[in-house]
């Protein structure tokens, strides 16, 4: 490997200027006071740095059209990326041996790699996500394509829901109605009553892909809202919740919810006789914190993908409380507060009592000029402190595993706090540099939007929140 394999990144994919000085200036000059020591922090941290115009890559690293791609439609998944994305990385670089994803989400990085057939390794904390990404990249032959159509059928066959199903979810019956609650515990038992393990776990990542769609909740933003909860133009009103079921699930909400499931199952079915594709190359996931992933695998890594959390205090398990109860995979409070004290600090929830070792003087500055009082929370301080510490934590040790001439590629977002911009690409990249990587080039793929209440102080600066792709080397 040689550095033309990054100038085919930088010109052949995606024919791009590097950009003019200024043009993404994130500070008109003129602005007093804290704007004006943001733009001089902003500028030390992106000089020499080179920013290309990533804009091609938009509707691929925040994906829409999952639900209707095959295999990645198997679990719908709001933060993916597109295989495509990962595959242009893949081709371009001429990657030819393994590659990892220490935030393995849905298994997207994995996917691609194996239809690449190449090695892969994969971590997430969310035992979800790990269950998702290995039915997703499990080896499936005709005999386990005939087993699933042989137990679809089966479903068919069940009749009326039973009412004496139980689980430990606390919020339960305010989730869901409960004829619907039974008949997706009833589904459940018999899901796991299937003897071909592959299968089983397979039937398991369809049932869990519906339980949204027929629950009182959707997923939004920083967590989950109710349905029956809406927004008027005097404010929110809740509309009794007997009522809105009534209106919204039909009178047999058994057949509602196996229908529902036998759906699912069969785009997964359809997926696997004609959209599977290769699968000579199994990728191993492991379920543990991404700062731990050189305990689990000991192989070089010639190719990193991934996007981590954002640093804008998202609870990721908060997201996906709902199937993490129901699912089974927590079973108390106590269960469901170790997942998050666990992953990475980038909320409030994730805050442990590990001590920040690596200090970085940009952040410093940047957390010297947040209003405490304008804050939601004191601890977000720690939040971003911490996050910058996993990420040094993170890169050092990718930095080891990672084979000469490797590549690291990082999705990621930029995020504000009471008016102060955190530049998380351009902190990235200077971390990197900081550990032995080579910055290869921040891909502005797209601006984000941010909170009506940080709207009226960032009025000038919201063009500069983005989304990239942080391209590393070693």
């Amino acid at each position: 490997m040689n550095s033309g394999k990054t100038n085919s990144m930088t010109t052949e994919i995606e024919r791009v200027h590097t950009l003019q000085s200024g043009q993404y200036l994130l500070f008109e000059r003129g602005l007093a006071g804290k704007q004006d020591r943001l733009r001089e922090i902003v500028a030390e941290l992106q000089e020499n740095q080179d920013l290309f115009d990533g804009s091609r890559f938009r509707d691929k690293v925040h994906f829409q059209h999952s639900g209707q791609t095959p295999i990645q439609r198997w679990y719908p998944y709001r933060e993916g990326y597109s295989i495509e994305l990962v595959n242009e990385f893949l081709q371009k670089l001429s990657i030819t041996a393994s590659t990892f994803d220490p935030f393995v989400g849905s298994g997207t990085t994995l996917l691609a790699s194996r239809q690449n057939r190449l090695r892969s390794f994969g971590v997430d904390m969310n035992p979800i996500c790990v269950q998702v990404s290995r039915v997703k990249n499990e080896r499936y032959n005709q005999k386990d394509i005939n087993t699933v159509s042989q137990e679809i059928r089966n479903i068919e066959s069940i009749g009326g829901v039973k009412r004496n199903s139980e689980t430990a979810f606390p919020l339960a019956d305010r989730v869901f109605n409960k004829q619907i609650l039974d008949s997706l515990l009833q589904l459940r038992g018999h899901i796991q009553t299937i003897e071909n393990d592959k299968v089983r776990q397979l039937f398991y990542v369809g049932w869990l892909s519906i339980i949204e769609g027929v629950s009182n909740i959707k997923k939004e933003g920083n967590g989950i809202k109710y349905k029956n909860r809406k927004r008027t133009p005097t404010g929110y009103v809740n509309i009794d919740k007997e009522t809105w079921e009534s209106r919204n699930f039909p009178g047999d909400r058994f057949l509602f919810v196996k229908t529902k499931l036998l759906d699912q199952l069969g785009l997964i079915l359809h997926d696997l006789r004609f959209s599977y594709g290769n699968c000579e190359e199994k990728p191993c996931v492991f379920e543990g914190s991404c700062l731990d992933f050189d305990e689990f695998f000991p192989e070089e890594i010639e190719f990193t993908f991934f996007s981590p959390p954002y640093c804008n205090c998202f609870d990721y398990f908060e997201i996906h409380k709902v199937e993490l109860w129901l699912g089974g995979f927590v079973k108390s409070q106590t269960d469901m507060s170790s997942l998050r004290r666990r992953g990475f600090r980038s909320n409030t929830n994730a805050l442990n009592e590990k001590s920040i070792v690596y200090r970085n003087e940009s952040i410093e500055k940047l957390v010297a000029l947040l209003d405490l009082d304008r804050l939601w929370s004191k601890r977000i301080l720690d939040v971003i402190r911490g996050y910058f510490d996993d990420f040094h934590s993170l890169l050092r040790k990718l930095h080891v595993r990672t084979s000469k001439n490797g590549y690291v590629g990082i999705v990621v977002g930029n995020s504000a706090y009471s008016g102060v911009i955190i530049p998380t690409d351009l902190v990235i990249a200077q971390i990197a540099k900081e550990v032995g990587f080579k910055n290869k080039g921040i891909f502005v793929t797209r601006h984000l939007t941010t909170s009506s209440q940080q709207k009226k102080h960032l009025d000038l600066l919201r063009e500069y929140l983005r989304e990239s792709i942080v391209l590393l080397g070693k």
